[in-house]
């Protein structure tokens, strides 16, 4: 810790609730460790490089968010919706729908790459298909060679 830093401890404060406000601070290098953190609010924040571990977030809302080279692992994201965001670069690996099945309405992936997945009962409606292949074969041919 240098001259300029401020420590502020709170050790095992959990009656009465502890509320903190903080305003136009740095609190770059503060750790939180088994703390309840209900209804928190953070408004116009940086928070590059946060990580955050053993974390319940259920019921919470993320707007207007960079998550750029951010990373999710070993997370529950059942019934999670994502909207309006750039996936540019995205990679889902390891990962699957085991209760409900996942919903892709109104995405633009083209030129992307689906390696190993179970598509059992996919059903693709109303979407672009051109140079769209399954194991190298062009599905547009396919359906033509069909309607012949």
């Amino acid at each position: 810790m240098n001259e300029n830093e401020v420590l502020i401890e709170i050790l095992d404060k959990r009656e009465p609730k502890q509320k903190l406000v903080v305003r136009n601070s740095d609190i770059s290098g503060s750790e939180f460790n088994d703390c309840r953190a209900e209804n928190v609010t953070f408004h116009d924040i940086s928070l590059p490089r946060v990580k955050v571990t053993y974390a319940d977030l259920s019921n919470c809302h993320f707007n207007d968010m960079n998550m750029r080279d951010g990373k999710i692992s070993d997370a529950n994201l059942s019934r999670l919706t994502i909207d309006g965001a750039n996936i540019s670069g995205v990679t889902i690996r390891n990962a699957g729908a085991k209760d409900q099945p996942v919903v892709f309405d109104n995405v633009a992936v083209a030129g992307s790459t689906f390696t190993g997945c179970d598509l059992t009962n996919v059903n693709l409606t109303n979407c672009k298909i051109e140079g769209l292949r399954i194991n190298g074969i062009l599905i547009e041919e396919l359906l033509n060679q069909r309607t012949e």
